[in-house]
């Protein structure tokens, strides 16, 4: 993984109601460093359903912080 989406996701898990727009940075960042891979791809369509109080098919902060903390362990552990 790289320094960058490591940082963008650890600002995310760190932050007590992270923004949209770092959810957006964070989904055009995987896409665009992992457009092969199904795991990723998924979370990239769950940030897009993210809003920090969550709704109707939405994703609120604590759902999304906790599904980014997986996914930085999977991301972890794939080569760059």
């Amino acid at each position: 993984m790289n320094r960058s989406i490591e940082a963008m996701l650890d600002a995310f898990i760190a932050a007590d109601r992270p923004s949209i727009l770092l959810a957006n940075e964070i989904e055009v960042a995987l896409d665009d460093a992992y457009p092969d891979n199904d795991y990723v791809q998924d979370l990239v369509s769950m940030l897009a359903m993210y809003r920090p109080q969550g709704g109707e098919f939405l994703y609120d902060a604590e759902a999304m912080r906790a599904k980014l903390v997986r996914a930085r362990d999977y991301l972890s552990g794939l080569a760059d």
